[in-house]
């Protein structure tokens, strides 16, 4: 975590500072920062990363901290964990106590004032993710006042005051070159296509399993057909997005 260059080493503020201020985030590799990694090591007459995402979780299971910094790594805050400090009113207060620490935070946000400028926000975000220097598959909704969300509170699993809210998958046409069969460890035989490979959400996708053989059956599905793929991400809850 000490090689990240995103994340100070020392926080420098001349206001109060709180006595506990745990942070949560997310690490990743920017896309232009993996492009160039890539292009390096494929100089170098290395393997290349497939893509952003896998490349910065294998990253960050190296356990040789200089390896790590050499691999363009970068650091977002998005979420308030435990604290003592003084009061934090709002969301803009906890971004504000950020931005005094120099800590790079999950940008951009938006403040709706009722549902409709809520869902202008997210379609404006959905429209102008594929600019961003990161992969994203959805927002997340917030309450504003942190007094409001003590009386909303929890559920086992997620906060109540809080929402994610997901895009639509990626999707893709591609064309089914083959079918084999696989044998599984305990002798089920699956069907899987091989696909012409196409990229889809940083992904090259060139297989994917044909198990249910109604659907096979009922959409006629051949070789040579054109099919199209869609890549689903694992859903988080809104607490850890």
């Amino acid at each position: 975590m000490r090689t990240i260059r995103s994340i100070p080493l020392e926080f420098i503020h001349k206001g109060n500072v709180p006595a506990l201020f745990e942070i949560r985030g997310e690490i990743f590799m920017p896309n232009a920062a993996f492009a160039a990694l890539n292009a390096e090591r494929d100089e170098a007459g290395l393997p290349t990363f497939a893509n952003p995402r896998n490349s910065a979780a294998g990253t960050l299971k190296q356990l040789d901290p200089r390896i790590v910094a050499k691999r363009p790594l970068a650091f977002m805050a998005h979420g308030l964990g435990a604290y003592d400090g003084f009061l934090l009113e709002t969301e803009h207060d906890f971004h504000e106590l950020l931005d005094a620490f120099n800590i790079p935070r999950n940008q951009p946000v938006f403040i709706a004032n009722n549902l409709e400028e809520m869902l202008a926000a997210v379609a404006r975000i959905n429209h102008d993710r594929h600019s961003f220097d990161y992969g994203t598959d959805g927002v997340v909704i917030k309450v504003l006042d942190r007094a409001e969300r003590e009386i909303l509170g929890f559920t086992s699993r997620a906060p109540r005051w809080a929402a994610a809210y997901k895009f639509l998958p990626e999707q893709k046409e591609t064309t089914l070159e083959n079918i084999i069969i696989q044998v599984g460890r305990t002798g089920v035989l699956t069907p899987v296509a091989e696909l012409a490979p196409v990229l889809i959400s940083g992904s090259t996708v060139s297989r994917a399993t044909l198990h249910n053989q109604d659907e096979i059956t009922k959409k006629d599905i051949r070789l040579g057909a054109t099919v199209l793929i869609e890549k689903r991400e694992k859903s988080f809850p809104p607490s850890s997005k």
